[in-house]
């Protein structure tokens, strides 16, 4: 298993103080990461639209398979947390992540509180939706990021104790997944945010998050 990255500390540095939660995944994709075509939608729960400038992306809850990840997430939205939140971490092929930074990278989840890991029935398929975390696994707040490949090295490990390995998968893009491949391909900066190299080289925002569908 890849070491993990921690976010915290980056966040830091970028902050001037405020001290973040959470982490992220591996910083690169397992190496079965392959392009496949997106499952179909298997969720009935709230959709969520992500309002970018670079257009809507739709995200249908997993509100059975992760029910506290998925109200977490939810509970979120409706507060406003995402509205000029940032895509700061592009990865073709593996991951399109955001939830904590804005544009300018101002960390903006300093007393969120953490939901316990959920982890049993989820698949990183492409076009999974799931929440980032530290190395405590009950660490995940808001980060969260798409699937952009089949991640399969992302999902529990087989064998381990229930909930206790892997990213929970909250949801699934279920409209817009052109959107999320277009916000792939950006350009992207040789330097600066918490993955030099991987940051939009023109600020990718989530103008609003609205829910579309409810409960």
């Amino acid at each position: 298993m890849k070491r993990l990255l921690a976010l915290a500390s980056l966040a830091f540095a970028l902050t001037g103080g405020a001290m973040a939660q959470e982490t992220t995944v591996p910083e690169t994709p397992p190496a079965d990461t392959q392009e496949v075509t997106p499952a179909a939608p298997q969720w009935t729960g709230p959709e969520i639209t992500l309002q970018t400038t670079m257009g809507d992306i739709v995200i249908t809850l997993d509100t059975v398979g992760a029910p506290k990840t998925a109200a977490q997430f939810l509970g979120l939205v409706k507060s406003g947390h995402y509205n000029g939140a940032s895509f700061y971490r592009i990865e073709p092929g593996f991951v399109i992540q955001l939830g904590d930074l804005d544009a300018k990278l101002v960390y903006r989840a300093p007393k969120l509180k953490t939901v316990k890991l959920e982890t049993e029935t989820n698949s990183h398929a492409l076009g999974a939706v799931a929440l980032a975390h530290a190395e405590d696994p009950d660490s995940g707040q808001s980060t969260f990021y798409i699937d952009m490949g089949e991640n399969a090295g992302l999902n529990a490990t087989p064998g381990a104790p229930p909930n206790t390995t892997g990213y929970a998968v909250f949801g699934h893009v279920t409209a817009g997944m052109d959107v999320a491949r277009a916000i792939e391909a950006v350009e992207l900066a040789p330097e600066g945010g918490p993955f030099p190299g991987k940051l939009p080289k023109t600020p990718v925002v989530v103008k609003k998050a609205i829910v579309t569908k409810p409960e």
